[in-house]
């Protein structure tokens, strides 16, 4: 069976939550990625990975989420609030629960910490206040938890390969190499491309009309950087791409089904360990 929910039929999913209520969630952006990448990029990611990973384990994929956050301002990005988007989310699973589906799986291929701490607690809310959830289990697979080997998504953080650099350049190589334009690659200039790479963060800057700790900054993309690119791209290549799909996926298929395996029971108290409360003392 083809694992797209999007190309069947409402016969064929019936039949198919006659036996499984299990579902694939994936969640991109359309989002800058340079000159040489698509702005499909990270759904296209999560939309691969979810097929692939459907396959392995006869898992339905949902439709993928392409408007999310990014907080980029270069042409052709789509920014939704995190609020937004985290509403988006919930109302997905609902409409999903609705109609049988109790175990969520949802693919995480792009971040962003606006976008992952609306998400984080959005579901958390559901859980906790909505009825159809009483018995239903939300996973967040975040691609980039699927690196046991360190080859991966470890090496590129630790390199400063934070977006459209040589790790997600290799996986688009693998996964749609039709889309990939490295004859147009281009870097914004290297004092901007270090600062990127320091933080993923530095792409922005802060404002304010009084330069004081209690007035609320003004965050925008800084206005000379041109491209979007974080990391080095020039490094990619498509068999390290297939490499780290392949491993990737093997991963996510694994735990999903370890998942599914211990998901028989209701739902049990564990370990609660809140944040730490940090109160940081500021200047007045």
């Amino acid at each position: 069976m083809n694992v797209l929910m999007e190309r069947l039929t409402v016969r064929q999913v019936r039949e198919y939550l006659a036996g499984n209520s299990a579902i694939l969630v994936p969640i991109g952006s359309n989002e800058q990625h340079g000159y040489h990448l698509p702005l499909c990029t990270d759904t296209l990611i999560a939309r691969e990975l979810c097929r692939q990973v459907g396959e392995r384990t006869g898992t339905l994929v949902a439709p993928a989420i392409s408007f999310t956050f990014s907080g980029g301002g270069l042409p052709g990005t789509i920014n939704v609030s995190p609020a937004v988007m985290s509403l988006l989310v919930q109302d997905v699973l609902s409409s999903l629960a609705l109609q049988g589906f109790r175990r969520f799986y949802l693919v995480l291929a792009h971040g962003g910490s606006e976008n992952l701490t609306a998400l984080g607690d959005a579901l958390k809310i559901l859980l906790r206040s909505n009825p159809l959830f009483a018995q239903a289990l939300i996973a967040l697979f975040p691609v980039w938890k699927f690196d046991a080997r360190g080859t991966g998504w470890r090496r590129a953080f630790a390199e400063g390969d934070w977006h459209a650099g040589w790790l997600e350049t290799s996986l688009m190589m693998a996964l749609a190499p039709e889309l990939v334009r490295m004859q147009e690659l281009e870097l914004d200039p290297p004092d901007l491309l270090e600062l990127q790479i320091r933080h993923p963060d530095n792409y922005q800057r802060a404002e304010k009309i009084v330069d004081d700790p209690l007035v609320v900054p003004r965050l925008t993309q800084r206005p000379d950087i041109r491209v979007g690119v974080m990391g080095h791209p020039e490094r990619a290549g498509s068999e390290l791409g297939a490499g780290l799909v392949e491993s990737m996926v093997a991963e996510m298929a694994a735990r999903l089904q370890s998942i599914q395996e211990r998901a028989q029971g209701g739902y049990r108290e564990v370990a609660f360990n809140p944040p730490p409360i940090i109160i940081r003392e500021e200047s007045q």
